[in-house]
């Protein structure tokens, strides 16, 4: 099979990502350990929330970031109830408010090897899923310059939350390694949690579609 124009995009602009995070990961990695400062973690309109450049977030182009419902009560079996700010434009997004549409969350770094690998699965997943589907990014313990200059050179511009201290880090049992996706359905219940790269369009689409009950076109 060809490698799709968004796969093209993102292989040329690794050895840029990898000059702007020190990334020292490579892409025979499982999985890259997590060594965030665990500093205390900041509540909703802190720190965490500062505005990344504008001019990157302009070059970023990315999507806006899914509505969350501000009342509805968190789910036991679903995200925690935290706010993250988006990495481009928009309002933050309350991640237990995520309902109504299936939704495909993958915590992941610049500074991440296989997180950078996935990217273009993501993104074609995101163009191809449509409005029967939502892709988000949680970028996590990163440098947004560094997340937002690999996304654009990577022509990737699916939606993504910052979470700068690793907030999520316990709650959502990522403190061994990045990349992880988590499978949200409907109702905001996590389903299915992938720990470690997704490697393939088809190993992508099949995930989607055993636990979401979602076909991604072909």
């Amino acid at each position: 099979m060809s490698p799709t124009p968004t796969a093209l995009r993102l292989a040329a602009g690794l050895a840029l990502a990898a000059v702007l995070s020190g990334c020292a990961a490579t892409s025979g990695d499982a999985g890259v350990r997590v060594t965030p400062s665990d500093s205390a973690v900041p509540t909703v309109g802190s720190t965490a929330a500062a505005t990344a450049p504008a001019d990157l977030v302009a070059a970023a182009d990315l999507a806006d970031c899914p509505g969350s419902d501000p009342m509805v009560a968190p789910r036991e079996a679903g995200l925690p109830d935290v706010v993250l700010p988006c990495l481009g434009d928009g309002p933050g997004v309350r991640l237990a408010g995520l309902r109504g549409t299936p939704t495909v969350v993958n915590v992941w770094a610049s500074w991440c090897g296989p997180c950078r690998e996935e990217l273009a699965l993501f993104a074609d997943l995101a163009g191809s899923a449509g409005a029967t589907l939502h892709v988000l990014g949680v970028d996590a313990t990163d440098d947004p310059p560094s997340a937002l200059s690999l996304l654009t050179d990577a022509g990737v511009h699916y939606a993504s939350v910052r979470d700068d201290s690793g907030e999520t880090k316990a709650s959502m049992g990522w403190g061994s390694g990045l990349p992880v996706t988590y499978f949200v359905d409907a109702d905001g219940r996590v389903v299915f949690t992938r720990h470690g790269a997704i490697t393939s369009a088809d190993e992508m689409n099949r995930l989607v579609s055993d636990h979401l009950g979602v076909t991604v076109p072909a």
